[in-house]
């Protein structure tokens, strides 16, 4: 490691395999080309060279550290279209689809959802979410508006009397680019997106110049929060002596402002020229600048202590939008992400430290030898950090290996319970804590740390969920519960569920018919036992009829429930000579109305056919003869077959039709379809799940025919 440490870069890196590796794809024809792109989304890299794709990025000295220190192999192809890598850096922002397509074993240099800190309007509202809640512990940034939903808040900061000046950002924006100060409200537009600042009037100064420190910190776990600090950063100073802002100065950026990317190309700017001599020039090491304030006799301990609170409740305040964004189940090891964030950080006079912005792809440009030194080891430490090796790879890979050969075994994806994968949890970090602290490098971890986190994570957790709607929905639910009534005692009768109102509603329809409204005077006698039995087999009335679900039957414990079901049915079965009776009875009522003559003779070979058969037999016959099917489905044409009249027992007049050759007709058009077919009708059945041994449900066909009765006697026919 010391040697790699020595190993000296000066800014520049040329790749020479990526010009092999054009002129190899120019002189391969189109179709070679499209063969080779479609293998390489298929195949994973097994080569001892670990692959680092570099296509999205424009630093070179990630590709240096990559190729000189690391030997990877360098890839250029889109990270997006090949996933033929190992290892992928990034300059722009990594979506939840990037990171469900990645194997176990890849890494990336981003996580999905970073837009929460590195946006300054998303920023500045998770933070005034959290300081509503806690005013003395997140007021470690400058009150924040968000333009233009806070517009009428913030005009009226100007409506007080005393000038205030605001620094006022474009919401998403970089280097210092739309940034001005203003002392008026005039000067903004309402209609513009912008995030406005309390400007910090007394910075703390160090040889006049205002300045502020670029951070590096770099998360690599979300769930849960694992954060490091790396020890080296930059002091980017101003270039002008700064003066408070008045009304003569506010356009002169580069006494108010920081940014290198605004002071490099002031005439006053001076460079750094030798990584050895790091205070020396607008932009020093974090190293230089403690030292400068141990001889200003600050406490630097405590400044430090302060910036690391800081940075922790800054994550607090984002932590459940990083993890909903992280779904990676099986990794356990809560590692295929990290990310070097860059914290812009303010000291005012009192040493006290302001966050002004976060920066999810900080700048890895290395203009002078200071930047080269401190950004290749710090990503050099950041790999080494997240266990970026071939080892790895493999061990990773071997043990997907073996989890596919046991399902192929068992037939079946194993499950682990909570407990064990909170065990697989446990031992990965065990592993995780070993390796880093013995290869962190100049990387420090502030969190998990001694101090309590927790109530900030909560309380983050639960704006989440209000901002979400998941609390709306977990409330719901528990008042759903809350609702149910409680069980009953045996004695009491037990509350059913749907399926046993279906039985419920069943038995309702079986009394209904077998005692009707609307009864004749020979009915009488046997309608008069009807309330004695309800009352004795405990029937209620049912008022509506309920939602039936498609499978149509009676659970076993509702069976129970019920002790009258078999009597039940063996009292409907003992009923149905008397019901067939009353449907005769009613039927030549009807024939006495009519004079036709053929349908006399017609009746009269009926009597004839069956009068050497016993009255209850000849209803019976009467009845099944009644409830045969009058249609069937042709292949070809799929046209209904026509009545042979003859098959009839009688002829209707036009303006009477029987109750069952009524109803064949109306379902016959009901069940019609467009192409002319039929759909074959269904027999209404109950069945048990879990019938009593030796007991088999009877079916109900019963029903279909109860219901004509019960509508002949409504219509008084």
């Amino acid at each position: 490691m010391k040697q790699e440490k020595e190993m000296p870069f000066n800014g520049d890196f040329e790749d020479s395999e990526a010009d092999d590796d054009e002129v190899s794809q120019e002189s391969e024809s189109e179709e070679e080309q499209i063969q080779v792109k479609k293998k390489k989304k298929k195949v994973v890299n097994s080569s001892k060279k670990l692959i680092m794709n570099v296509s999205d990025t424009q630093y070179p000295v990630v590709k240096f550290v990559g190729k000189m220190i690391y030997k990877f192999k360098l890839s250029y192809v889109p990270y997006l279209e090949n996933n033929n890598w190992d290892f992928c850096w990034t300059d722009n922002a990594v979506l939840p689809e990037t990171l469900s397509k990645m194997q176990p074993h890849q890494r990336i240099n981003h996580f999905p959802g970073m837009y929460s800190l590195a946006r300054k309007n998303h920023l500045g509202r998770n933070l005034n979410k959290m300081q509503k809640q806690y005013p003395d512990d997140y007021d470690f940034y400058p009150r924040t508006w968000m333009l233009p939903s806070e517009y009428g808040d913030f005009k009226a900061q100007f409506q007080k009397g005393k000038a205030k000046t605001f620094i006022v950002k474009p919401e998403a924006s970089c280097q210092g680019k739309g940034i001005f100060l203003t002392r008026s409200i005039d000067s903004i537009n309402p209609q513009e997106h912008y995030v406005a600042q309390r400007y910090i009037h007394k910075p703390l100064l160090i040889d006049g110049l205002k300045f502020d420190l670029r951070m590096y910190v770099m998360i690599c776990g979300c769930d849960p929060l694992r954060i490091y600090l790396y020890k080296e950063g930059l002091a980017r100073f101003a270039t002008q002596l700064y003066s408070s802002p008045h009304s003569t100065n506010l356009e002169d950026a580069c006494m108010h402002l920081t940014n290198y990317a605004i002071n490099k190309d002031n005439p006053n700017f001076i460079f750094n020229e030798d990584e050895k001599k790091m205070d020396v020039g607008h932009k020093r090491s974090m190293t230089s600048y403690n030292q400068q304030l141990v001889i200003q006799k600050q406490n630097v301990d405590q400044l430090l202590s302060d910036i690391k609170d800081l940075i922790i409740k800054t994550f607090c305040a984002v932590q459940p939008i990083l993890q909903q964004n992280y779904t990676q189940v099986e990794n356990y090891a809560n590692n295929m992400c990290f990310e070097i964030l860059g914290f812009d950080i303010l000291i005012d006079s009192s040493l006290k430290p302001y966050l002004l912005e976060v920066n999810h792809t900080p700048s890895f440009t290395t203009d002078t030898p200071l930047d080269s030194y401190i950004k290749k080891n710090l990503i050099r430490d950041a790999i080494t950090l997240m266990n970026i090796n071939v080892k790895t790879k493999n061990d990773i890979i071997s043990q997907k290996k073996d989890q596919m050969q046991k399902r192929v075994l068992t037939g079946k994806k194993t499950k682990l319970s909570y407990e064990e994968k909170r065990v697989l949890k446990m031992q990965a970090q065990k592993e995780r804590d070993e390796y880093e602290s013995r290869n962190k490098g100049d990387f420090e971890l502030i969190y998990p740390c001694d101090k309590s986190y927790d109530e900030y994570l909560q309380h983050a957790q639960k704006l989440y969920e209000d901002w979400t709607g998941a609390n709306i929905r977990r409330n719901m639910k528990r008042d759903t519960i809350a609702e149910l009534p409680k069980p009953q005692s045996c004695t009491q009768k037990p509350i059913l569920n749907q399926k046993s109102q279906l039985y419920k509603h069943v038995q309702s329809k079986v009394n209904t018919n077998l005692y009707p409204t609307k009864t004749t005077k020979a009915d009488q006698e046997v309608t008069q036992e009807e309330p004695e039995q309800i009352l004795q087999q405990g029937q209620e009335p049912i008022l509506s009829q309920p939602q039936l679900e498609p499978d149509n039957f009676v659970t076993y414990e509702d069976y129970q429930q019920s002790e009258s079901l078999k009597d039940l049915y063996n009292f409907a079965e003992k009923r149905i000579p008397e019901i067939q009776l009353i449907d005769l009875i009613q039927f030549r009522r009807a024939e006495s109305k009519q004079d036709n003559s053929s349908f006399q003779m017609i009746q009269m070979s009926q009597q004839n056919s069956l009068s050497n058969l016993s009255p209850l037999m000849q209803i019976k016959s009467i009845q099944d003869q009644k409830n045969e099917k009058k249609f069937s489905i042709r292949k070809q044409n799929k046209q209904l077959k026509q009545f042979d009249q003859e098959q009839l027992y009688f002829q209707p007049q036009p303006h009477y039709q029987p109750p069952i050759q009524q109803h064949s007709i109306s379902y016959q058009q009901q069940v019609q379809i467009q192409n002319g077919s039929f759909v074959k009708p269904k027999v209404f059945s109950l069945k048990l799940q879990h019938p009593p041994k030796g007991y088999k449900l009877q079916s109900l066909p019963i029903l279909m025919q109860q219901n004509y009765t019960k509508q002949r006697y409504e219509q008084g026919v």
